[in-house]
């Protein structure tokens, strides 16, 4: 790298001498472009005939970026990004229509304490942009301190990505100082929308949740088929992993052995065309408060919009889910007992053949699996072998609460609406344990509100379509409740 004129002390800035030796690398061979230990200012970019397109350092095909981890450092210069310019949204890695781009060892500083976002300004730079492409692989890099809209984005038709072992540290509302970035209002550490990408074994962390959480800001985003996000560790994200079907029919995605801590919601759907086998297995997932609004509701796995009578893109729920599997995760909302927020282990519609088992479910204060009617219909779904534990009062009474609630407000107003068909509950575990100070009355300014085993309201024909069998309540109260709502 130093051979074509590049520093690397923090100083000057080393852009142009980075873009020529990009430049220098023949197209049709793979060419390794090495950056020795030290920094490597970006202090300036080019304008593309887009705002997406604007770029600090162009690709092309078959580049491979190394140096020596931590000590090979890539960091945006200071004031580059901050302007009143809507147009200042250069990526710092830019390519489009390119094959066999490799990052390895490398350390990219944002620096988003000194490139804030202005008041009513969109800022989309990310550390690496690339559209239309095949083959690309992150590994062993760090990013840090984004205040723009995303750190890495894979975006439109591409194909096979790998992003593994890598360690991606603040961005949005929080970018590495307590001066927030404030103006910014959507962020996602890693977005793809390309076919078989897998996200495997990464450190993605909001080091200051409280700050992070104040504004919206996404962990994974997953738009491609075939794709899978297994083994991350994932911290004060909102939500933690995030599905979405805005590319087309989306199908099979794996989502496995992710921890995720101090999370809004843990895995959301965002469903505009249908989703066809997903898996969510082995999955840790500890629910915080909410900052943005209060009182508001988290949630561990979530399927938005079953009731709603209006069904669109905006509302995210325009189809449905074929052969989801929701199995092994623990789901723990670790939130005070005197919280406003509604907890939820999983809100659920428009799913069918659908298996949720063997699930620990703990410390919710409305319910642990919210099931609701749709337009598309919700039927086939086994619900057995899960645990739900230790539920909290929500301190509302006019609140209905359950290990299981099911409702269906939507059909009633269609009559050619699908409702739920052939839902089975069956040897599942239900375990209240009320807080101490509450079982001896010392707590007297906390009313919960009615709590049921399981609350069932639906019209009287689905009602038969629902069954238990061989659930085991720890407390002999707590038995189903079914009431016909026509």
């Amino acid at each position: 790298m130093k051979n074509y004129g590049a520093k690397g002390n923090g100083i000057n800035d080393d852009r142009i001498a980075i873009q020529a030796a990009i430049d220098a690398a023949p197209l049709g061979e793979k060419t390794s472009i090495y950056f020795p230990a030290g920094t490597y200012l970006i202090g300036s970019y080019q304008r593309g005939s887009h705002y997406f397109e604007n770029f600090c350092l162009r690709l092309h095909s078959n580049l491979v970026f190394e140096g020596v981890g931590a000590k090979s450092t890539l960091r945006l210069a200071n004031h580059l990004f901050d302007k009143a310019d809507s147009n200042a949204n250069a990526h710092i890695f830019f390519g489009e229509n390119i094959d066999h781009i490799y990052f390895n060892q490398l350390c990219i500083d944002m620096n988003g304490a000194n490139n804030l976002v202005p008041k009513g300004i969109i800022k989309n730079h990310s550390a690496i942009f690339i559209s239309r492409g095949n083959d690309f692989s992150a590994r062993h890099i760090s990013i840090k301190n984004c205040a723009g809209s995303n750190m890495i984005i894979l975006k439109d038709n591409g194909h096979h990505a790998i992003i593994e072992n890598c360690k991606l540290l603040n961005g949005g509302n929080f970018v590495g100082t307590k001066k927030t970035n404030q103006y910014q209002v959507d962020f996602s550490f890693i977005y793809t929308e390309w076919d078989s990408s897998l996200i495997n074994h990464n450190h993605i962390e909001q080091t200051q949740p409280n700050i992070a959480l104040q504004n919206y800001t996404g962990g994974i985003e997953i738009h491609g088929s075939y794709s899978s996000a297994n083994n991350n560790y994932i911290r004060g994200c909102f939500p933690g992993i995030y599905i979405t079907s805005t590319q087309g029919t989306l199908e099979a995605v794996n989502i496995i052995g992710n921890q995720m801590q101090d999370c809004l919601k843990g895995i959301s759907f965002w469903i505009i065309n249908p989703i066809k086998r997903v898996q969510i297995v082995d999955n840790f997932i500890s629910l915080t408060y909410q900052r943005l609004v209060d009182p508001g509701f988290i949630c561990g796995i979530e399927v938005p919009n079953g009731n709603a009578n209006e069904y669109n893109a905006i509302l995210a729920n325009a189809a449905s889910i074929d052969s989801l599997t929701i199995r092994n995760n623990r789901i723990i909302a670790q939130l005070s007992e005197n919280t406003k927020n509604k907890t939820f282990g999983m809100i659920l519609h428009s799913i069918e053949n659908c298996r949720i088992e063997l699930n620990f479910i703990s410390e919710m204060n409305y319910a642990g699996i919210l099931l609701l009617g749709s337009k598309w219909g919700t039927k086939n779904v086994l619900i057995t072998k899960n645990h739900f534990l230790n539920f909290k009062t929500n301190n509302d009474p006019k609140g209905i609460a359950g290990y299981i609630v099911i409702a269906d407000t939507y059909s009633p107003t269609d009559t050619m609406a699908k409702g739920l068909k052939n839902i089975h509950i069956e040897n599942n575990e239900f375990t209240r344990v009320l807080h101490p100070a509450i079982k001896s009355k010392q707590i007297a300014t906390q009313t919960p509100g009615k709590f049921f085993g399981a609350f069932v309201a639906l019209p009287k024909k689905m009602l038969s379509e629902i069954h238990f069998d061989g659930n085991h309540f720890s407390d002999p109260t707590e038995k189903p409740l079914l009431i016909k709502t026509d």
